[in-house]
């Protein structure tokens, strides 16, 4: 019976056990549920860390050549010829110096066997802005993200790791089942010493017990006590952790965002100075070219201002920079006749014509400026078709433009110009009898004036865009601009989004706003041409586009007199991509009709319609294309029905053909048809060869038969 009493006296001790080992398994579990480590893993944190630069090469070169022949059997605009060649080389080459300056390099030839294009060989070298300003702001956000303090990140993680260590150590020591062996075999022994006095059993037993077991309780307890509070201050750590990294990534993202939104050197300047990062980090030929613009030598586009020069062809040096708050620009060089090469092939009797051109003012480009403009040059004013052969005329002027931001998305821009030149060969002035006119504000026939607005609401997805032009009898500039004549032009432009930007609307008017080589001197219309293009694009719908919109038509008349004949039209598109099981197939629907007359264009489809829809099947190596085509106008209607097949082989190989029906005015038959490969070949590049045999309307009504042939070749470096 005591024996019995004794054993039950042991079972508090047992229970205690494994009620404690329970508990800390509870703890453990929910410790557990805490990282092991704590780091900084955010790439964008690590990038803020200095790296080690490796040594780059003085000069990387990537680009690309292009060669493309051409062939058509018959050509009917702008002008007729028959067996029309061409050859066309184009080499593009991207170059960065010392791995901080980048320059592009375009080396193009273009001959052929017309008798209206020129044969042309073309070098242009130009500075990489861009590319040059992204590599200045990624070393600026280098530096920038060098500058957030990871101090106390630091030290919050050493802490936190200390702590876990020591969690990790209180963990395995209460989770150890030596503990509970311990107990049990402690109270084994003093069962063994008490049991020999029988009369104290009981009581010494219990007292034994609870003196011995009081002891390992309080080491487990103050154990456990330990745990809970490093784990709780743990916890606390760990929140402290995430703020501070919270802090940290909002700072990385506020300096990515105000590097991304850096156009021009004075914002990144400015934000230099805000982020206390020396100027030193800059080389002085970063700092140099930090201010340009552009630099372009050989043949380029340029484009200035509305009154002086705007897109020409320039052979020659052309230099824009913008350093601080002053900006200066200089041109200089030859122009292709009528500023773009068109017409007349080896005629080494047209004009020579060339422009000088100097600006300075204050302000930024983008932003609020006042640039003065000085152009003086030779150019062929009064010629009235490319074979005229009429003498120079020095034409010189100067304008006043001012650019007025209200901020990022609403700006205006004036500009005022005066001009003169030598109207006709008897008449000719000297240099400085033509700035003195230039200059004379009691002449007002030889002025000019234009204003632009640009207007943009994020909130409404909105923009508004608006012109004015007036220009006087006898102003003239490098600008397509008639001459003799009093003109005004306008325009007004207004985008608009709707539906989650799912439908787009396009609505324009315009008169004279347009300048064109071919247009005869005194040239002034009294049209006012509308347009209106509306889209409307919803995921998995197909998307739908209507568009009503002015075009043109060149044509050269028997007397080599280029004419551009203008009407409207209306074109409507369905496309949709879709699958049908495991096919994915695609459907094009095209309308196009023409608002005009026999009298008013030359071309061939006047007040015509024409109908085009294309289906097409894309199979894992197969792709089928069907087409149906009709065109009607008065006396004259052709269907025209088409179906292709092409095979690709690993996207290395791809072969096609067609077969073309063309149906005219119910009665005559024609067959067509074309054929294509293009095959990509490892270290060596694409080629492409294509041939089409088809049939175009003829100004006698009838189906001219046409050959178009083209071999191209690629290759990227």
């Amino acid at each position: 019976m005591r024996l019995k009493h004794h054993t039950k006296s042991l079972l508090p001790l047992l229970c205690f056990s494994a009620v404690s080992t329970a508990q800390t398994d509870s703890s453990m579990q929910n410790f557990q549920q805490l990282p092991v480590k704590h780091h900084i893993n955010e790439k964008a944190l690590r990038d803020s860390l200095p790296k080690t630069e490796e040594k780059s090469a003085f000069l990387k070169i990537q680009g690309n050549i292009v060669y493309n022949f051409t062939y058509q059997s018959y050509v009917d605009t702008p002008f007729t010829q028959k067996g029309l060649l061409q050859h066309l080389t184009q080499v593009s080459l991207n170059a960065t110096i010392k791995d901080k300056y980048p320059v592009k390099v375009l080396l193009s030839n273009r001959s052929n066997n017309s008798p209206y294009f020129k044969n042309i060989t073309d070098v242009n070298f130009q500075f990489d802005r861009s590319s040059f300003l992204n590599k200045i702001k990624e070393e600026v956000k280098a530096k920038a993200l060098e500058k957030i303090n990871s101090t106390e990140l630091s030290q919050l993680e050493g802490l936190y790791n200390n702590q876990l260590q020591k969690i990790q150590e209180l963990q395995n020591w209460l989770n150890d089942p030596a503990r509970i062996q311990e107990l049990v075999e402690e109270k084994e022994r003093e069962l063994r010493n008490v049991i020999i006095d029988r009369g104290q059993l009981i009581d010494s037993l219990n007292q034994s017990a609870n003196a011995h077991l009081s002891s390992i309780t309080e080491q487990f307890n103050a154990k456990k006590q330990q745990l809970a509070k490093l784990q709780s201050e743990l916890k606390q750590n760990n929140d402290k952790i995430q703020q501070v990294k919270k802090g940290m990534q909002d700072s990385i993202n506020t300096i990515k965002s105000q590097i991304s939104r850096l156009g021009n050197a004075k914002g990144v300047v400015d934000f230099m100075k805000k982020n206390d990062i020396s100027k030193n980090a800059l080389t002085k030929g970063q700092k140099l070219l930090l201010s340009v613009n552009q630099i372009g030598l050989g043949r380029s586009w340029i484009d200035y201002s509305e009154l002086t020069v705007k897109n020409i062809s320039l052979t020659g040096i052309n230099i824009e920079m913008n350093p601080s708050n002053f900006y200066i620009a200089f041109a200089a060089g030859k122009l292709n006749y009528r500023f773009r090469d068109f017409i007349i092939k080896n005629n080494n009797t047209l004009p020579n014509q060339s422009l000088y051109l100097v600006r300075a003012g204050i302000g930024q480009k983008e932003k609020n400026n006042f640039i003065v403009t000085f152009y003086n040059g030779e150019k062929s004013v009064l010629n009235y078709s490319p074979t005229t052969q009429n003498s120079l005329q020095r034409v010189i002027g100067i304008a006043a433009e001012a650019r007025f931001s209200l901020n990022e998305n609403n700006y205006i821009i004036g500009e005022v110009a005066k001009s003169s030149f030598n109207g006709n060969a008897d008449s000719k002035l000297n240099s400085s009898e033509l700035i003195k006119k230039a200059t004379d504000l009691k002449i007002h026939d030889n002025q000019a004036y234009s204003i632009k607005l640009f207007s943009q609401y994020p909130q409404t997805n909105t923009k508004l865009s608006a012109f004015y032009r007036k220009t006087g009898e006898n102003f003239q500039s490098f600008n397509l601009y008639p001459i003799n004549t009093n003109q005004d032009a306008w325009s007004a432009k207004v985008n608009q989004q709707f539906w989650k930007k799912r439908v787009k609307v396009e609505a324009g008017i315009r008169k004279n706003d347009f300048a064109s080589p071919i247009a005869a001197p005194n040239f002034n219309s009294k049209t006012v041409f509308k347009s209106l293009q509306v889209s409307l694009q919803i995921p998995k719908y197909p998307f739908v586009l209507v568009g009503y919109y002015p075009s043109s038509q060149l044509s050269l008349s028997n007397d080599e007199v280029l004419t551009e004949n203008q009407y409207n039209t209306l074109n409507a598109v369905i496309n949709h991509n879709y699958q049908l099981k495991s096919l994915s197939m695609n459907t094009n629907a095209l309308f196009t009709k023409f608002y005009n007359n026999s009298s008013d264009s030359g071309f061939i489809y006047f007040n015509a319609a024409s109908y085009t829809i294309s289906h097409s099947i894309f199979l894992k190596i197969f792709t089928l294309q069907s087409s149906a085509s009709l065109s009607g106008q008065r006396d004259l209607n052709l269907l025209t029905l088409e179906q292709m097949l092409s095979y690709s082989f690993r996207s290395k190989l791809t072969i096609g053909g067609g077969i073309k029906y063309n149906r005219l005015n119910h009665s005559k038959t024609l067959l067509g048809g074309s054929g294509n490969m293009s095959i990509t070949l490892q270290k060596l590049g694409t080629i492409q060869i294509n041939y089409d045999k088809m049939y175009l309307p003829g100004f006698n009504k009838n189906l001219m038969p046409v050959d178009m042939g083209r071999i191209s070749f690629y290759r990227s470096f």
